[in-house]
């Protein structure tokens, strides 16, 4: 199998294995993908840079998700936009909760990752410039310093289901979060959003 191969399989297992633990081996990855524990180290040099690559892949797969919903928007009000953000998010954290602890429990990786997102979502590039570009049009506004806190508030909102996960990670007998899949909960929860917009 050609080396780009095997480096892909590898990276796709790793993705598959953080969606349900929470603590992955160079072990777990090599059995997954069938191959030996040295591949991961010859093909990435070590397991954490597996793993930011992997971040990396994750991340770029949600802006992907979002630039194409904002591209939509113009077909949907901002509530069925939040909404659509929302119930995506609150999925995405019940399926990648390994990705989740590493992100942000985990020390394993957590400065390099703390790092990244900052990098992602709150440095001046092409994603967050389309995302005040789509505010801007949305809220009928061009103050800086005001579309900067709907971004923030948006951003926070978005993160709550997140956190909200991961909160439940740390518990010895999670519960399991029903608010988000309620429709009449979400309604309200966007609502809100709305008010404070």
């Amino acid at each position: 199998m050609p080396s780009e191969d095997i480096k892909r399989k590898m990276i796709e297992n790793t993705k598959k294995l953080l969606r349900t633990n929470t603590s992955i081996t160079i072990k777990d990855i090599a059995e997954a993908s069938y191959v030996n524990i040295a591949a991961v180290n010859y093909h990435f040099g070590s397991k954490e840079k597996l793993l930011h690559l992997v971040l990396e892949e994750i991340i770029d797969e949600l802006k992907i998700y979002v630039t194409k919903e904002i591209l939509n928007a113009k077909l949907r009000s901002i509530d069925e936009i939040l909404e659509v953000f929302i119930n995506y998010l609150f999925r995405f954290s019940l399926e990648n909760v390994g990705l989740l602890n590493y992100l942000f429990i985990s020390n394993e990786l957590q400065k390099e990752s703390s790092n990244f997102l900052i990098q992602q979502f709150f440095s001046d590039n092409d994603f967050t410039k389309m995302i005040f570009q789509s505010l801007s049009e949305t809220t009928q506004t061009t103050n800086e310093k005001e579309l900067q806190a709907k971004y923030v508030l948006l951003f926070s909102t978005f993160c709550i289901p997140l956190f909200l996960q991961i909160s439940q990670m740390k518990l010895q007998n999670p519960m399991k979060i029903e608010m988000f899949v309620d429709p009449e909960f979400r309604s309200y929860y966007i609502k809100s959003i709305m008010k404070l917009m």
